[in-house]
C-alpha cells in the first residue's frame, strides 16, 4: 500500500532536519511532503517533496477546504489541524492508500518493518504511541470517512478558529492522565481532541495503538544505514528528539553530511563508538558538574547578591493541564504559586547564569523565555510554561 507523510513547518528549519531527511532517504517506499518557507539550499532525497508555503497560504487553503474562517497567527498552531490534513491537503494525497502526519524532530528507522501490509489491511488509524494518538507520526486510511473523523469532535470548529493551541492532534493536553491509564472520556479537558473521537468511534473505525518508538533521553540509540536500534537489542520505528532538543545539557550536532552510522547518547550525538568514554563524559560527568554550578550560583545568589526577579508578567501560565500563577509582591518582586495552593514563593535571579532564576524556598530553577519561562528538571529537561 502507498503511504505519504505530511509536515507543515514554517520558519527556519532546525539542525535536526538533516537527520530527519537522511532517515527519509532510507525509506524509499514512503513519500514525504514538507510544506516550508525555508530558503536554504540542501540536497533533497527523491522521495521528499518540498512545497513552498506560508502562514497566509495555510489560512487561505484551510479556510477554503474546511469552510471556516481560519486566521491563525503562529505556525505552531498548525499542529491542531493535523487530523484535518486529509481534507486540507486532499489534492496532494489522491494517489495514496494511507496518508499520515509526521514531525521533523524525528529520526526514522525502517518504517515498513512496523507499518506492514498486514497492519495496514487490518486498521484505519495507526498510532505509534500506546497511550494517546502520536501526533508526530500518525497514519490514516485515505477515505472520506476517516479523513473527516475530526468533524466528530464537538469542538473542532472552536479549536480551528482559535489562536490557542489545544493539543487537538493528540489528547487535548491530558498526557499525565492517559499515560497513567485513565480513559480519555473520563478525563476533564477543555476540548474534545482526536483521541476522544477515536475512542468514541471505535465501533465504526479500526484503531491501533502500539509502542514502536523511543522518546526522552535514554541514550544507547544507534542509527546504521536506516536501521534504528536501542541498546543493540530492540529495533524501533523512530526516535523522537522532543526531549533531547529541549534539554539544557544537550549538544546541537551539525554535520555537513549525515554519516551512515551514528550514536545518540543522552545529551550528545557522535559518529564513532569509543567504548562509552565520550558518552559517560557527556551523559553523566558533565551534567553533574553543570548541576553543581547551578547549585553554587543559587547559593551565592541567595546569600550574597539577591536580585529579585521582576520581568515576568502577572497572570496564569500553563503547560498542558498544569497551571501556575505569577504575581508580584509589594516590592514588585515576582512570586510563583502552584495549583492555587496560596503559597507564594519569591523568585530570584541567578548571578552567573543570566537567563536563569530560582524559587527561593524550593531551590527549583527556571529559564527565561520571551513568551513565558521554562522549569528546568534535574535531568536537564525543560517544561515550557506559556501565558494562558
Amino acid at each position: 500500500m502507498k503511504i505519504v507523510l505530511l509536515n507543515c513547518y514554517l520558519g527556519k528549519l532546525p539542525w535536526y532536519f538533516d537527520f530527519f531527511l537522511k532517515s527519509c532517504e532510507t525509506n524509499p517506499t514512503i513519500d514525504f511532503i514538507i510544506f516550508s518557507n525555508d530558503d536554504e539550499k540542501r540536497e533533497i532525497p527523491k522521495n521528499v517533496k518540498m512545497v513552498k508555503f506560508s502562514l497566509d497560504a495555510f489560512n487561505h487553503l484551510a479556510s477554503q477546504k474546511l469552510n471556516l474562517d481560519i486566521k491563525i497567527k503562529n505556525a505552531y498552531k498548525i499542529c491542531d489541524f493535523k487530523p484535518a490534513f486529509g481534507v486540507i491537503f486532499q489534492d496532494e494525497i489522491l494517489n495514496y492508500d494511507f496518508w499520515g502526519v509526521c514531525d521533523i524532530d524525528v529520526v526514522f528507522g525502517r518504517i515498513r518493518e512496523f507499518m506492514t501490509e498486514e497492519l495496514l489491511e487490518e486498521y484505519d488509524v495507526i498510532s505509534v504511541k500506546d497511550s494517546f494518538p502520536s501526533g508526530y507520526f500518525l497514519l490514516f486510511r485515505n477515505n472520506a470517512n476517516v479523513n473527516h473523523l475530526f468533524e466528530k469532535s464537538n469542538d473542532y470548529k472552536f479549536v480551528f478558529t482559535s489562536n490557542n493551541n489545544h493539543c487537538f492532534d493528540e489528547c487535548g493536553g491530558a498526557y499525565d492522565e492517559v499515560i497513567a491509564g485513565f480513559n480519555i472520556l473520563d478525563v476533564q479537558t477543555e476540548t474534545e481532541s482526536i483521541h476522544h473521537v477515536l475512542v468514541k468511534e471505535q465501533n465504526n473505525i479500526r484503531v491501533h495503538f502500539d509502542l514502536f518508538i523511543i522518546e526522552g533521553t535514554p541514550g544507547k540509540i544507534k542509527w546504521e544505514n536506516g536501521i534504528l536500534s536501542y541498546k543493540n537489542e530492540y529495533e524501533v520505528l523512530l526516535y523522537h528528539f522532543s526531549s533531547y532538543k529541549n534539554n539544557v545539557f544537550s549538544r546541537i550536532k551539525k554535520w555537513k553530511k549525515i554519516p551512515k552510522q551514528y550514536y545518540i547518547d543522552k545529551y550528545s550525538i557522535r559518529k564513532y563508538s569509543n567504548f562509552g568514554i565520550t558518552a559517560k563524559w557527556n551523559d553523566s560527568i558533565k551534567p553533574n558538574l553543570r548541576n553543581n554550578l547551578f547549585r553554587m550560583d543559587i547559593f551565592f545568589s541567595k546569600t550574597l547578591n539577591m536580585k529579585p526577579m521582576r520581568s515576568l508578567e502577572n497572570g496564569q501560565y500553563s503547560y498542558m493541564n498544569r497551571h501556575v500563577f505569577i504575581g508580584k509582591n509589594s516590592k514588585e518582586q515576582n512570586y510563583i504559586t502552584h495549583d492555587n495552593s496560596g503559597n507564594h514563593f519569591d523568585l530570584i535571579k541567578m548571578t552567573f547564569h543570566a537567563k536563569y532564576f530560582f524559587n527561593r524556598k524550593t531551590k527549583q530553577y527556571y529559564k527565561s523565555d520571551e513568551n513565558g519561562f521554562y522549569e528546568v528538571l534535574l535531568d536537564g529537561n525543560l517544561i515550557k510554561y506559556s501565558k494562558s
